[in-house]
């Protein structure tokens, strides 16, 4: 590792100029999953804006134990390691960006004389804390049995290294302003050292994106995986209230799981689905093209995305960016950008009845769905990776501001 003092190129400078960057996921390189799909966008944003980009995933650290609980111990250790190697094999960095709580240790060694001249950054592609949260209120709504290390072992050992990476960080990047109240609220950083900047759209896409009056089949759809958070037990439960008005809305359901043959895949979320509801349900493995996704945002009549814990929701944008009407819960983080009524449909998060009146309201109202979905693709128009990527340069540009005085007073980092 460099121990050499190095002065940050923004030091005399107020302009911007291509950075260095390590930029470390807290994810698995899965390109069915937004939180890998994201860091990857933005990557690649950034390269074409000039910036060198080194991107690590998990599967990227030197050991990375496949036991959950232990890896939520020792990941922060194995991501120094891996910072180190790298910063030895194919630094300096300028900037040092580590999402989720993998990141406290190398802050602090940054804070301890390590690294010296790069900028540290912590992001999260949704606070934990905050997930945490939503899910003690699925279990207390009976939706699911917490395990013990869930109800201690994560809250312990997860959410502390979380706050320690928050406090130790030069700067933070936020998705959503749930998560900006919570870093204020427990003062692990200022106003002025946060940055919240929203994922992006790709826009050759939204170029791209079917005419208004465009044909889409009559059919619902729902985007990712199947596990509480993306409030799948109130979609199941929507739909059976419809079913029950006399309202049959077939409904696919795209990208299950990752992890297990489809078979076993489809089984799982079809239990989740009351009997009744079976004829009209379409179970669609998670696809690895992205074209093959964009076809469904293209061709089905709205999304439905209900999750009560969500950082972001790319699905959102992405839909919308298609011209695909919306229903979305206000616990997506997406929802803090968007207008209930103008550019979509909002939803309290954990109301089946206000979701099922959503569904039904899109379904009857062929008017409101072009309105809606014009809207929306006109709203994310300004949302591309080329913006997330300029606003995340001016955040990386600050963060090396502050640090290149704190170097010239002789300071740590």
């Amino acid at each position: 590792m460099a121990s050499q003092r190095r002065a940050s190129p923004l030091l005399n400078s107020k302009a911007s100029v291509a950075l260095r960057i390590l930029i470390a996921s807290d994810d698995w390189d899965d390109p069915r999953v937004g939180a890998a799909k994201a860091p990857r966008k933005l990557a690649q944003a950034l390269e074409r804006a000039g910036h060198q980009i080194d991107l690590v995933f998990n599967g990227d650290l030197i050991y990375h134990p496949r036991n959950e609980r232990l890896r939520y111990l020792v990941a922060p250790w194995y991501a120094l390691a891996t910072v180190r190697r790298r910063w030895r094999e194919r630094g300096p960095y300028d900037v040092i960006d580590i999402a989720s709580s993998e990141g406290w240790l190398v802050f602090l060694a940054h804070r301890l004389g390590a690294f010296r001249g790069a900028a540290m950054v912590a992001r999260t592609h949704g606070l934990e804390h905050i997930y945490y949260r939503e899910l003690v209120a699925d279990h207390r709504a009976g939706l699911l049995s917490k395990p013990w290390w869930r109800r201690i072992w994560y809250p312990a050992v997860k959410l502390t290294q979380l706050a320690a990476s928050f406090r130790l960080a030069d700067r933070a990047i936020l998705l959503n302003q749930r998560s900006r109240a919570l870093v204020l609220d427990r003062r692990w950083k200022s106003a002025q050292q946060i940055s919240l900047i929203a994922h992006g759209v790709d826009a050759a896409r939204w170029a791209s994106a079917p005419l208004p009056a465009a044909p889409r089949q009559a059919r619902a759809l729902f985007s990712g995986n199947w596990h509480l958070g993306k409030g799948t037990a109130y979609l199941a439960q929507a739909h059976r209230l419809l079913l029950a008005r006399g309202m049959a809305i077939p409904l696919t359901l795209l990208g299950g799981g990752t992890d297990y043959p489809q078979a076993e895949i489809e089984r799982y979320v079809r239990s989740s689905f009351a009997p009744e509801s079976q004829p009209w349900l379409t179970v669609v493995e998670r696809l690895t093209d992205e074209d093959d996704v964009f076809e469904f945002y293209r061709n089905c009549q709205f999304l439905v995305c209900p999750s009560t814990a969500e950082g972001f929701g790319m699905v959102v944008f992405e839909a919308m960016s298609q011209r695909m009407p919306v229903i979305a819960s206000r616990s997506v983080g997406a929802a803090d950008r968007l207008s209930d009524g103008v550019n979509a449909l909002l939803v309290p998060p954990r109301d089946t009845p206000a979701l099922a009146d959503a569904m039904a309201r899109l379904w009857h109202d062929p008017a409101l769905r072009q309105s809606l979905g014009e809207s929306g693709h006109a709203f994310v128009h300004a949302y591309t990776w080329e913006h997330a990527a300029s606003e995340t340069v001016a955040a990386y540009e600050a963060a090396c501001r502050a640090t290149a005085v704190d170097t010239a007073r002789g300071g740590g980092g």
